[in-house]
């Protein structure tokens, strides 16, 4: 493929609502390779492939542990079954270990090879010298490659199937394609006997692999359609922010509810912020943000009230209920952007543009006013796993901004001392009519 044959089929979406989907998507043998908000692509071929690649292992990585789709939850994720970790396994085997075959075991006399010791001395003529036997003839075991038959033409088909399907975004070599005729019972059938008399656990995974894929095959109504990824990419880029920056025990930071009813006590799931950073004794609450306005510079792209006062909450009860002191306390919101193109004048891979308070609080507090972040979605890709300190400092750096900022002042009413009394409060009338032609008896 050439380079712009691969660029043509690369997409940055804009997270509106027909454009949301990221990751791989084909249809009618047309692929596009759909890159998340803010994704800056490379220039040249070897920088895309690297690239697909990256967006490849991000999705693969923030999957489910059960299977190799990105989902999240049910309520959550739209996703596929695509097998993309099986086809890339694959594509590496192959290029390690080509196309699959079986090694044959056979006995012979010769000084080469595993001694068999029990054949040695039931075939072999001892030579006894004093207390001593020697044998000067062994029978040793060789191995020799034998045609695998069925099971290498299967492979040979998953091969072909992998290029096919996603080999050509990373190489131009095309394996030759298989005379075998796709029997998928059959295939599954032999695949399956494999897996229970191998202990070998690189091919044992091969066969898995190769079940993957036959499965997927059979299975599609249309065997050149297919999709792997998921159109809420905000999960991904939840995760991807909370591996970097994160803590294990952020639930130690949740500020609980419950309800206390005539039936019995409720508990709610909790208020739970999507990451809590530790750096040289502050603690920084952070809110991922997978919305546009790094993009499009729109203000009304912006966080909404409900995250901001959310927000606000989890200071105050860190404050109040945990006793982090206020001058170590920041929140921040942080979402995606590409440094190479933005509206901000920004040159790093982490900005801020500015904060978000609330007009109901007296914003003296520094958790008080939210830090808006910007960060680079190519450069987070690389860098959110390993938690790499470098990045932290960054990103701390960033959100402290807040402390060379002048105070924002309220523009809303002072709170009213007294709490407004409801008892003795005489009820209003009801307003239901009760009108005896509607067949009420």
């Amino acid at each position: 493929m050439s380079e712009y044959v691969i660029k043509s089929h690369c997409h940055i979406n804009t997270n509106r609502e027909s454009d949301t989907f990221v990751g791989l998507d084909c249809r009618n043998e047309e692929l596009t390779v759909n890159f998340p908000l803010g994704y800056q692509l490379s220039d040249n071929d070897s920088g895309i492939r690297k690239d697909i690649l990256l967006l490849m292992r991000t999705l693969a990585l923030a999957s489910s542990a059960q299977n190799n789709t990105v989902n999240f939850s049910d309520e959550k994720a739209e996703y596929s079954s695509f097998p993309l970790q099986e086809y890339l396994f694959i594509i590496s085997d192959f290029f390690s270990r080509g196309y699959y075959q079986e090694r044959e075991s056979y006995y012979s006399v010769s000084p080469r090879g595993k001694i068999d010791w029990k054949r040695t001395i039931k075939t072999q003529s001892p030579y006894i010298q004093g207390n001593n036997t020697v044998y000067l003839n062994y029978v040793t075991r060789q191995t020799s490659l034998k045609d695998a038959g069925y099971i290498t033409e299967i492979h040979k088909y998953c091969v072909y199937e992998s290029f096919r399907k996603i080999g050509w975004l990373f190489t131009s070599f095309m394996p030759q394609k298989p005379a075998i005729q796709f029997n998928q019972n059959l295939f599954v059938q032999i695949l399956k006997s494999k897996c229970q008399q191998t202990f070998n656990d690189l091919n044992k995974q091969l066969f898995e692999s190769m079940i993957a894929i036959i499965s997927c095959a059979g299975n599609a109504s249309n065997q050149n359609d297919f999709k792997f990824g998921t159109n809420r990419f905000e999960y991904v880029w939840e995760k991807m922010i909370d591996r970097t920056y994160g803590i294990a025990e952020k639930s130690t930071f949740f500020p609980k509810t419950r309800w206390h009813t005539f039936n019995g006590a409720y508990s709610n799931a909790s208020l739970e912020p999507d990451s809590i950073m530790l750096y040289q004794g502050n603690v920084y609450v952070l809110d991922a943000k997978y919305y546009k306005y790094g993009a499009t510079g729109k203000l009304s792209d912006l966080p909404e009230s409900t995250s901001i006062n959310k927000q606000i909450t989890y200071g105050e009860y860190l404050e109040k209920y945990k006793g982090v002191d206020t001058n170590s306390l920041f929140n921040a919101f942080i979402m995606p952007y590409n440094m190479a193109k933005n509206h901000f004048k920004l040159t790093s891979v982490v900005g801020n543009i500015g904060e978000a308070v609330g007009d109901w609080r007296y914003n003296k507090k520094y958790y008080e006013r939210i830090q808006g972040i910007v960060m680079d979605t190519r450069y987070l890709m690389y860098h959110y796993s390993g938690k790499p300190i470098k990045e932290k400092i960054a990103l701390a750096e960033c959100i402290e901004a807040v402390l060379g900022r002048d105070e924002i002042k309220s523009t809303g009413e002072a709170p009213i001392p007294k709490p407004v009394s409801y008892v003795g409060i005489k009820p209003v009338d009801s307003m239901v009519a009760e009108d005896s032609s509607y067949g009420v008896d």
